[in-house]
């Protein structure tokens, strides 16, 4: 009975991701899609991060007809904005440090994040949501233009993901899985560009779902993705092997002194 329901929902959810992928085109995206600019604050951010990050935005359809000038203005105004305290604390990740190689590695505990609930919440939880997401990439895209050196420049970045206690409840609910796979398909094309890979471990069964469901919306960032099950046996060996002990929190197998370089949430 249990896999029959499993079944029921997949079919429904699929339909469902198979209408939203029906209603995108392939032009570019107006630039009013894109989540709304607060007040500006001129000069945020050093014209070295700007150039950097317009390296990526110029080859994504959200950012395409922007210029550079008007993508330093976007992105001023989102460095400057502070999402609501709920969906910070809900939604916290950090940059753990720097691998062998000078790439960041950021964390995220995606098991532990209630999405569902925040999407619950209404349209204008969504559209917070949505823009504190695409505030994380710029934060990401801010670390790699820290390690840049003259003549060396890093351009990807690598992520460790995990599913602890992430459960049916997330995938299960229409409402969350639509928003996960606009998302998906407004941005991936901009993530895919500094992600060098991504590890996910203590994957269940949910998170085989999920990614299932995300595969068509995210296209080539899956390539990039390692999937590592519950038991630590099966990642720890992996993550000391790409990364170093002090970018690890001893629950990885890091140490036990370890400390974020920058937390956010």
């Amino acid at each position: 009975m249990r896999a029959q329901i499993v079944l029921i929902i997949l079919v429904i959810l699929n339909s469902a991701v198979s209408q939203i992928e029906d209603q995108e085109t392939t032009t570019v995206i107006p630039t009013t899609d894109l989540p709304p600019p607060v007040t500006l604050t001129a000069n945020r951010l050093p014209v070295e991060v700007h150039r950097k990050i317009y390296s990526y935005t110029k080859n994504a359809k959200a950012f395409k007809n922007m210029t550079f000038e008007e993508t330093m203005a976007f992105m001023n105004d989102l460095d400057a904005w502070e999402a609501p305290r709920e969906i910070r604390e809900r939604v916290p990740y950090y940059l753990a440090g720097y691998d062998y190689d000078r790439r960041p590695v950021w964390m995220v505990e995606v098991g532990k994040i209630d999405f569902r609930g925040l999407i619950e919440q209404g349209e204008n939880t969504i559209a917070n949501l949505e823009k504190y997401l695409l505030q994380s990439e710029i934060n990401v895209i801010k670390s790699l233009q820290a390690a840049d050196t003259p003549g060396d420049e890093i351009r990807e970045a690598l992520y460790i993901y995990d599913m602890e206690d992430f459960t049916m409840k997330q995938i299960s609910h229409l409402p969350t899985v639509a928003a996960a796979v606009r998302f998906g398909k407004k941005y991936s094309d901009l993530t895919v560009q500094f992600v060098g890979s991504i590890v996910i471990i203590n994957s269940n069964y949910a998170t085989k779902l999920a990614a299932d469901i995300a595969r068509p919306a995210v296209g080539r960032l899956m390539e990039k993705v390692e999937v590592y099950g519950t038991g630590r046996a099966t990642w720890l060996p992996k993550l000391l092997k790409l990364f170093p002990m002090d970018v690890l929190p001893s629950w990885y197998g890091g140490n036990k002194n370890f400390k974020p370089l920058l937390l956010y949430g």
